[in-house]
């Protein structure tokens, strides 16, 4: 595909046409200017025109095949005989075939027929069931003249199937089939680029709104006692019952209140009686017992 657009785009510049203007010649001009010419081993006036045995290829392949063009395409290709011995071309073409249509027209040039152009539409399958296609061809080949036909005569002697070397041969499409395809070829191919190269961020509705869902399970603090030990939910209750499961108890409590639980420094005796061991008291009691 990179090569065949390449070729495109060398074969228009080599015509070297001011802008606004394209190849589009007549029947006369492609007859006399470009199949004489060729068909007389001489070069056409600019190499835009695509040489391959177009009865190769199914119509919609050849567009690729082409040098330029969007809507139309035109071809140099050599014509077979049907038969060995006959004159009708071959007409068979890829999966399918070309039927003439409508009446053949003379191409004059210079006072004097040099051309015959017919048209052609192309049929997919076998015939005579095959199915009609929109694709046309207009074919140029050259009027019979005195060494032409003798030249046929020989090639059918000697068994060759070869009817014409060079026709002249213009594409097209009859809705324009072939360019809505490329363009949605182009628009797909875009739209599937975009998306590689787009956003890549996680969309909000897969993100989870709770990053620690272990958390939900652990109790709330109101749960909680002194020093946050885990209470169970029975004592958490009777706590609340006895307004002890908050900080309302402590005020209650006055400053003479706090200060009577506290020891004064005066007190020795009760400091005394702090001292006194309880190993002691528990020996005292022991021994009464023996007494």
């Amino acid at each position: 595909m990179v090569m065949v657009a390449a070729q495109r785009r060398d074969a228009e510049a080599e015509l070297n046409l001011p802008p606004g203007f394209r190849f589009h010649p007549t029947d006369e001009e492609l007859v006399a200017y470009y199949l004489c010419t060729r068909a007389a081993g001489r070069r056409p006036p600019v190499p835009i025109i695509a040489e391959l045995d177009l009865y190769r290829f199914d119509p919609w392949d050849l567009p690729e095949q082409a040098l330029f063009g969007r809507r139309e395409w035109y071809f140099f290709t050599p014509r077979d005989r049907k038969y060995p011995n006959g004159s009708r071309p071959n007409r068979a073409a890829g999966t399918g075939y070309w039927k003439a249509t409508g009446a053949d027209k003379p191409v004059a040039h210079g006072g004097r027929t040099v051309g015959i152009k017919k048209a052609l539409v192309f049929y997919h399958g076998k015939p005579p069931r095959g199915i009609k296609t929109e694709w046309i061809m207009h074919e140029y080949r050259l009027a019979d003249a005195g060494g032409r036909g003798a030249a046929n005569k020989k090639k059918a002697s000697t068994g060759s199937l070869r009817l014409d070397d060079w026709v002249l041969c213009r594409l097209y499409n009859k809705k324009n089939e072939w360019e809505k395809m490329q363009q949605e070829k182009e628009m797909e191919a875009s739209h599937s680029h975009s998306q590689s190269c787009g956003d890549t961020r996680t969309p909000e509705s897969e993100i989870d709104d709770d990053p620690f869902p272990e958390l939900a399970s652990l109790p709330a603090f109101g749960d909680m006692g002194p020093a946050g030990a885990i209470m169970p939910k029975e004592e958490v209750k009777e706590m609340d019952e006895l307004g002890l499961g908050s900080d309302d108890w402590l005020s209650g409590i006055n400053l003479d209140d706090l200060q009577g639980l506290c020891p004064q420094p005066g007190d020795v005796d009760l400091y005394g009686s702090m001292l006194v061991s309880p190993m002691g008291t528990k020996t005292e009691q022991d021994c009464g017992l023996f007494f």
